[in-house]
């Protein structure tokens, strides 16, 4: 049964798919939303993961399927989301 809270969990990651699929601006520069919802869709790094993984628990979608899905649409261009 998909529970009013599970709806919410899924809008989320809803959003994480629309924030990476935005398109590049037309200096052919990447928005950050892109870059950032890309990489937490592929769980780039530990905290990336944990946080996905909590957010498909709560959405009960499995969260292996997902970061394939994610790392075969989006390969990593090596640019790092995260400040230092």
């Amino acid at each position: 049964m998909i529970t009013p809270e599970r709806k919410i969990w899924r809008a989320v990651l809803g959003q994480a798919y629309a924030d990476a699929q935005l398109p590049l601006f037309a200096d052919g520069a990447e928005p950050l939303e892109r870059a950032c919802a890309r990489a937490f869709l592929r769980a780039d790094d530990p905290l990336l993961e944990a946080i996905l993984k909590l957010i498909c628990e709560c959405a009960a979608v499995p969260c292996d399927r997902i970061v394939l899905w994610a790392r075969k649409q989006y390969p990593d261009s090596g640019v790092k989301t995260n400040q230092p």
